[in-house]
């Protein structure tokens, strides 16, 4: 709500973040021992590549155990324990995401105009 927010402005160009992303295929070590070869196979990035393409803001150092860990489940750890997992912030990532699309739009508009422009002459 724009009523709970100040000093608002327009992002500054995400594109070359979004460009330097690996989008990877995986399956959780989790699952494996769970269901073999018929874990899930998940989209999305590594944590540590995010760090390496210098997007450590996408990174969380500590995530806390909760009720549904395996670890509190069979009695390793307790709810609110820190995990040593790094994970990352997708709700970031995505918005990162939303203005290099943006950017990438104007470019196809400009160019179609570029293009029909040419077309015309």
């Amino acid at each position: 709500d724009q009523r709970i927010k100040s000093n608002i402005a327009d992002a500054n160009s995400q594109w070359d973040d979004i460009k330097a992303v690996k989008v990877r295929n995986y399956k959780k070590n989790d699952d494996i021992a769970a269901y073999g070869d018929n874990a899930a196979t998940e989209l999305g990035v590594i944590a540590q590549e995010l760090e390496a393409s210098n997007m450590n803001g996408l990174v969380k150092k500590e995530v806390l155990y909760v009720s549904t860990d395996k670890e509190v489940i069979d009695g390793d750890k307790n709810v609110g324990d820190v995990k040593t997992y790094k994970s990352v912030k997708y709700s970031i990532l995505y918005m990162k995401a939303i203005k290099a699309l943006q950017e990438a739009m104007t470019k196809i508009e400009t160019l179609e105009t570029k293009v029909k422009a040419l077309e015309d002459a």
